[in-house]
Formats: structure tokens, C-alpha cells, sequence
């Protein structure tokens, strides 16, 4: 997801409590919590984007203990200046690597799979915090306004990248690592998305116009979408089981099949991206 911050008026913010709460909160201390969880990082001071990864932690955890699921944590969680990497998007909000590479700029370090990063908008980093980051609710109001994401909630561009990285927890479970490689070049492909974007895009822009890039976003974007929906906005934990009746409900490679049988179309697709079908 990307935002032009030249548009950005810097009115709106979070609620007064959060904020004191974000302000109060000691990065060191939620980077520990990270380390102890087995999550590189370093979020270079940055108390909101520490804050918010850290209630996304908080929440794959619930799910995972109260639910018994098996969604998958990120290998790292890191803030930095996009024009420190290779992505073309320079103004995208965050991004998920899926596959070992070469991602800094004039730098042979690999990046591992499951490696979430933030943008630090360092052209914004003011004396007293990062300005974009803390109106980041005014900014998912565009956003939600002109249908590029599923809700207003300011969560939502840190879940959706949580869910990145459980997405491709899923597909590592269900497909050798050499198939899972090729399967996400395929699917990146130019000549896929054509076809994907022609047989898709109506079904998808109902979740948001983003769900319809590719399957990657159609996952994170629907999975945000649900989540968010069954958020209790105080906690910022789910009060039911959601995806017990979702297409990211537990099926082994045997009961697929018939779980696909029953659903309507769009689930259908939906759990078949989930697992790694992409047909």
C-alpha cells in the first residue's frame, strides 16, 4: 500500500489515549519482546510503528492460543527509508519479502523470507516523531475513501503485511520450498497478472481496488478485512472464532477438495490462493 505524503494535511489523529499510550510506550522494551519471540528488528526509535507491530504480535498470538491455529510469525520487522531499497514503489507504507534476496541498494546483505519493513518517510521524521506514522488514520481515510483498502482502521497497513507473511507460513507448509519459489515467480508474472486481473478484478474490487494486484494482496487484503471486522477496538482482540467459517479455516490436503465443493465461488478461489492453488 502507498500514500503521496505531499497530499497528507496532517488534521485527523488517534485517540488521545492511544496516542498517550504510543508516547508512554519504551521501544526497547517491545524490541526485547520481538527478540524473545524470535523476530529480528530494529524500528530506529519509531514509537508508533513499535506500538502497532507490537498489538499485531499480540493478536496472531491470541488467535493461535485461543483458536489452535498455526498462523506464522514474521522472521523481522524492520524500519527504513525506502529509498534505501530496491522496491520500485518508494512511497509504499510497508512491504513483505517473500524470498531470500538482495533488497538494500549497493548492499550484497540477503533478506530473508517473511521479512516485513516499514517505511520511515525520513523526509518526515520531525524532532518529536514521525508526523505521517502519527496521522496514519487520516491517511487510511483516503485510502478507505477511494476503495485502495478494505477499512478506515488504522491497523490495517500493519495486518495486512502480518498476514503477508502468514500467507506465505501457510503456502511454505503445503509446498516444497523449490515449487514455492517457482509458484511466486509465476504468479508475479506480467503475463499472469494479465490474465488474473481480467478474470478477477470485478470479484476482488469488492474487497478493494488493492485485493485485485495480485493473489498475494488478495489474501492480506480480504484476511485484514475479516480481521478488522471482528476486532473489539478496545482490545484490538477478536471476541469469536472468525476463521473457523472463513476460507483460512484448517483443511488438510485431503479434505480440500470437498471444503471447495461447499463454498461459494469467491471462497472457493479464496481458499485455493490461501493454499497455494493459483489456477
Amino acid at each position: 500500500m502507498q500514500v503521496n505524503p505531499t497530499n497528507i494535511s496532517f488534521k485527523a489523529g488517534l485517540t488521545k489515549q492511544i496516542q498517550q499510550e504510543i508516547k508512554n510506550c519504551n521501544v526497547s522494551q517491545i524490541s526485547s519482546i520481538f527478540f524473545q519471540n524470535g523476530i529480528d528488528n530494529n524500528f530506529k526509535e519509531n514509537k508508533f510503528i513499535a506500538w502497532t507491530t507490537l498489538k499485531c504480535l499480540e493478536l496472531v498470538q491470541f488467535l493461535n492460543n485461543k483458536y489452535n491455529l498455526k498462523f506464522g510469525f514474521p522472521k523481522g520487522i524492520f524500519v527504513e527509508d525506502f529509498k534505501n531499497l530496491t522496491t520500485n514503489n518508494k512511497n509504499a507504507l510497508g512491504l513483505t519479502n517473500f524470498a531470500p534476496t538482495k533488497l538494500y541498494i549497493n548492499s550484497n546483505k540477503i533478506v530473508p523470507e517473511k521479512t516485513i519493513f516499514f517505511n520511515e518517510f525520513e523526509d518526515y521524521n520531525y524532532s518529536k516523531g514521525n508526523k505521517l506514522w502519527e496521522n496514519i488514520d487520516l491517511i487510511a481515510d483516503k485510502n478507505f475513501e477511494t476503495n485502495i483498502t478494505t477499512t478506515d482502521f488504522y491497523l490495517e497497513t500493519f495486518l495486512h503485511e502480518f498476514f503477508h507473511v502468514i500467507h506465505e507460513n501457510n503456502l511454505m507448509n503445503r509446498l516444497n520450498p523449490n515449487i514455492l519459489i517457482s509458484t511466486l515467480q509465476e504468479i508475479l508474472n506480467p503475463d499472469y497478472l494479465k490474465i488474473f486481473q481480467q478474470k478477477y478484478r470485478q470479484d476482488f474490487n469488492k474487497i478493494c481496488k488493492y485485493a485485485s494486484t495480485n493473489p498475494l494482496e488478495t489474501i492480506a487484503c480480504d484476511l485484514s478485512k475479516r480481521t478488522i471486522e471482528n476486532l473489539n477496538k478496545s482490545t484490538l482482540l477478536p471476541e469469536k472464532n472468525y476463521i473457523s467459517k472463513s476460507p483460512y479455516k484448517k483443511t488438510s490436503l485431503f479434505s480440500l477438495l470437498p471444503v471447495l465443493n461447499k463454498e461459494p465461488n469467491i471462497s472457493k478461489t479464496l481458499t485455493k490462493f490461501w493454499n497455494g492453488v493459483f489456477d
